[in-house]
């Protein structure tokens, strides 16, 4: 009886260390909630999930997709348990805009604090008339730009020529907010003079990727004129209006860009909620400073991610603070 009874409490000890060795090794799930399915959004949040789960890392990545930024944000703000371990798709657009309680939104909402810029959008004016290749010939002239919740190609290059220039100036314009796609057919069908294009750059090297339309304009093989935004008018609108940066592009990073010209850019990055673990968001942000060039094997934007290019348009302290311990340890900030 003895022998059995210790052989028992010998299985029972075994028992016992490998529950505790399992109960050790759990990790730590993180949601990511990014934007619909097939958006670079969705994409990139989707790479980190595979990158963070091969990895030895101390939390597991589950992504989801969503209806978009604005839900993001709201979502963030309602459920107290997503906050402590959810990481969300929010640009810095959009992250001003429910601070403001301003559409989409219908009540000030607590912006998000990020943690990564994982896409830089830039836009600009262009034109098929030689004469109009200045913001100031565009007086009394037809621009066509995104729809107002496409918030990168409607509501800020609004602001722009609405607060960056004389007032008369923007109320002379025939501005339509009519969508992206539908922008750049009105544009090819000469229904309007100037329509905005962009696309998505590399702060720290030459590379650009454009936009969907904007591929669509570059190539009819029409002759292009690129508009300069000028510097002052961008830094002017951010002070008043919505966050912008201005950035220089370099002649010939598009078909007929002759000389550099002025855009304004704004972040998209991966957000958390102020209660999220300090902890947790240094993890979580040295995961992407370690990975970020391993981006470029799922999707072209995430060949314009660099080390630097993390911290791109994000105000240190507006940044979470695990964040930012990670990236001074890093010597990125």
């Amino acid at each position: 009886m003895f022998t059995v009874g210790k052989k028992l409490l010998g299985v029972l000890a075994c028992v016992l260390i490998l529950a505790s060795g399992a109960k050790a090794a759990e990790k730590t799930r993180v949601d990511i909630i990014s934007t619909p399915f097939g958006t670079a959004s969705y994409v990139i949040g989707s790479a980190f999930e595979t990158i963070v789960n091969k990895n030895d890392y101390s939390f597991t990545i589950n992504h989801t997709e969503t209806p978009g930024q604005a839900f993001n944000i709201t979502k963030l703000n309602k459920d107290k348990n997503a906050r402590k371990n959810t990481i969300c798709v929010a640009g810095g657009a959009i992250n001003w805009l429910a601070k403001r309680g301003e559409t989409p939104f219908k009540q000030k909402m607590e912006s998000m604090r990020p943690i990564a810029t994982y896409n830089i959008g830039a836009i600009w004016l262009v034109t098929q008339k030689k004469e109009l290749g200045n913001i100031e010939a565009l007086r009394g002239k037809g621009i066509a730009l995104g729809r107002l919740p496409q918030v990168l190609w409607g509501y800020e290059p609004k602001a722009l020529l609405e607060h960056g220039y004389p007032e008369d100036f923007a109320k002379s314009l025939k501005m339509q907010l009519v969508g992206t796609k539908d922008a750049a057919t009105a544009f090819l069908n000469n229904q309007v003079d100037v329509c905005a294009i962009g696309g998505y750059l590399s702060p720290d090297n030459a590379l650009f990727e454009p936009s969907p339309q904007t591929v669509e304009i570059l190539a009819s093989g029409r002759t292009l004129y690129h508009i300069d935004w000028g510097k002052e008018p961008i830094e002017k609108t951010a002070k008043v209006d919505v966050p912008m940066i201005p950035f220089q592009l370099a002649a010939g990073t598009v078909a007929g860009m002759d000389k550099p010209i002025w855009v304004f850019t704004d972040v998209q990055t991966f957000c958390v909620h102020s209660e999220f673990p300090e902890e947790l968001a240094y993890q979580v942000t040295k995961a992407f400073i370690d990975h970020v060039s391993d981006f470029a094997q799922y999707h072209a934007l995430g060949k314009l991610m660099t080390r630097k290019g993390l911290v791109f348009g994000i105000d240190p302290k507006e940044m979470h603070p695990g964040a930012l311990r990670a990236y001074k340890e890093a010597g990125l900030l």
